[in-house]
């Protein structure tokens, strides 16, 4: 679930792929199987998807290929709230991105992921110890985190500026963390029903929409309701398109909050509620 989460990177890597719906007549290939389990994740066919996923880890031959069927699995895993799996497939992925100089070289963000995918799960079934333990990995690989963060075990994540950002809220995800390269210092979380949301500690509303409207040609500004408007001091709505074509149009909604003190970004299918994105927003507002 853009590259700011792993259903992100799902949707990404499915928009080249089709809808991949049934396997090929001849005998199954990794590439056949996997490209398959996509293209149902694509369309939300999570049990179908799992055994083509599974398929696909028997037919994997190198640490990339093991690696990608067991993120999959991850990913699948956890929309069907199978925690032990999760916990499993992402432990395994990252091993193996992190057992593999040249994997780890090119996918160490996804390691990050990997590991806050374990913390989820581990928090899921009250293993309180691993998820402190994937929390810290997480947040000491992220190549996007700059210095300043550290892990406040079992779930926590703050920065020296203040910024505090748990694991866990509302039914997000925390998987990226923000402020290399004199970046601000924030957030970036993603749910399982593909609503992201982006937390900058500081005055990022004009960089957001910069980011935003060079995404895509085909990003438009749309007018928000006042049930949106009633958000934030400063409010933009985007409609950001389709990312494959069998995916849901999304939108992105930009939010500046105590005097440019706080941005928030949230990117979600068209159809989700108003309610959801205030409690949201509203949740993230007062983060410390």
């Amino acid at each position: 679930m853009s590259v700011l989460s792993s259903a992100a990177c799902v949707i990404a890597l499915g928009a080249s792929l089709g809808s991949g719906s049934a396997l090929a007549q001849t005998e199954p290939t990794f590439s056949s199987a996997f490209r398959s389990a996509i293209g149902l994740m694509l369309t939300h066919e999570y049990e179908e998807a799992r055994p083509i996923a599974e398929q696909a880890l028997t037919l994997a031959s190198d640490p990339a290929e093991h690696y990608r069927a067991r993120h999959i699995l991850t990913d699948i895993s956890a929309r069907l709230g199978d925690w032990q799996a999760t916990a499993s497939y992402s432990g395994e992925a990252y091993a193996i991105i992190m057992d593999d100089p040249a994997l780890q070289g090119a996918l160490v963000l996804n390691a990050a992921h990997m590991a806050a995918e374990e913390a989820r799960a581990a928090t899921m079934l009250n293993n309180l110890d691993r998820a402190a333990d994937a929390n810290a990995r997480m947040i000491a690989l992220h190549p996007q985190a700059g210095e300043g963060w550290r892990a406040i075990a079992p779930d926590g994540a703050v920065h020296d500026g203040g910024l505090s950002c748990p694991l866990l809220s509302e039914g997000l995800l925390r998987f990226d963390l923000l402020g290399a390269d004199d970046a601000l210092p924030g957030c970036v979380y993603w749910n399982l029903d593909d609503v992201g949301l982006r937390v900058l500690d500081g005055d990022g509303f004009e960089a957001e929409l910069t980011r935003l409207q060079a995404a895509s040609e085909t990003t438009r500004e749309l007018e928000p309701p006042e049930t949106l408007q009633a958000l934030g001091e400063q409010v933009r709505l985007f409609d950001l398109g389709a990312p494959t074509p069998v995916s849901e149009p999304r939108h992105a909604l930009v939010l500046s909050l105590h005097n440019a003190q706080r941005t928030l970004t949230l990117e979600f299918p068209a159809t989700t509620t108003h309610a959801a994105l205030a409690a949201v927003s509203e949740r993230f507002a007062d983060l410390p």
